[in-house]
């Protein structure tokens, strides 16, 4: 991806991402956060074996049920009401909770979040998730995880069973993801139609995107010293955007800004913004964006508004 080079740099930034922050925001918005976890199986696209899908879900919960930990309030009871759906896809060799500041958030707002775990590309696969191979393993695999994630919780919605039943807006569903998530975020937007709007953060791999322009609402976020994949690669990503879009370029901010926590701080690289600083910033554009392409809201959004901290670049009708 650029070719090589962009795969072993995407690697590296999220080995160095793995660990979740301890003390992830529980969420500025209406609802109190509860999260649970189900396993949905598929079959991998390379290998014919079964693929199974920790998937870790959040989302808008009855506040005082379930039980409190750092995540959200586990297995709380759901919201009565239907909410749309954002699929997040994590970094290589990370995992679904490296970005809570956000996952959390967007459940507070009002969005049910799954994130799926990539197996084989994942940090409980360290060290053999660092081989080429398991990384092209993944890219083949990552798309069709993405997909199976919306089969199987549509299917939890219709299902009298599930916690989820008659929660999800089927026509509501959008996707967000980080580094190689952020990769796959866009090439699920060329290939998944039933996706409304894409969240790229500080993605990579633009040069082995599909032919076809993405026409669907997308939102990046780029670091401006993004020691990883640089970036350019955000610029690169902008302009193979063809609907309402949008480039947010976190200024002083790394790779790994956007991540809860590179290492408790030992892996930011001196003079980069600070995490909380970035992600406020990250949440000042994604939450409006989701609102707003996800979501359907139609009240003012300040999509376009300039800020300290960041260059937007904006196109396309909004």
């Amino acid at each position: 991806m650029r070719r090589t080079g962009v795969a072993i740099a995407l690697v590296v930034a999220a080995v160095v991402a793995r660990v979740p922050v301890a003390n992830a925001a529980t969420g500025a918005g209406a609802f109190a956060v509860g999260v649970t976890t189900i396993t949905f199986t598929k079959t991998s696209v390379t290998t014919g074996a079964p693929r199974p899908l920790a998937t870790v879900i959040w989302y808008p919960a009855v506040a005082r049920t379930g039980t409190p930990e750092e995540l959200g309030l586990r297995d709380a009871e759901v919201r009565r009401r239907r909410f749309p759906l954002i699929v997040f896809s994590h970094g290589s060799c990370g995992g679904p909770d490296e970005a809570t500041y956000l996952t959390k958030e967007l459940a507070s707002q009002g969005f049910i979040v799954a994130a799926p775990p990539h197996p084989g590309n994942t940090k409980a696969d360290l060290p053999g998730c660092l081989d080429t191979a398991s990384f092209l393993d993944s890219v083949v695999n990552r798309v069709p995880d993405v997909r199976f994630v919306i089969d199987s919780m549509l299917a939890e919605n219709a299902s009298r069973f599930s916690r989820f039943a008659h929660r999800l807006r089927p026509d509501a569903i959008g996707m967000s993801g980080l580094s190689f998530g952020g990769f796959t975020t866009l090439l699920a937007a060329q290939e998944e139609p039933r996706l409304r709007a894409a969240l790229a953060l500080v993605p990579g791999g633009t040069a082995t995107l599909g032919p076809n322009d993405i026409t669907i609402p997308t939102m990046i976020i780029g670091a401006e010293h993004d020691a990883v994949v640089g970036f350019a690669e955000s610029e690169h990503a902008y302009e193979r955007l063809a609907g309402p879009r949008f480039l947010i370029e976190l200024l002083a901010a790394n790779h790994l800004s956007v991540v809860d926590d590179c290492l408790g701080g030992t892996l930011c690289a001196p003079g980069d913004i600070s995490q909380e600083a970035a992600h406020a910033l990250v949440l000042r554009y994604a939450v409006p964006f989701v609102q707003r392409y996800v979501r359907g809201d139609r009240r003012p959004n300040g999509l376009t508004e300039i800020v300290p901290g960041v260059v937007v670049t904006a196109g396309g009708a909004r």
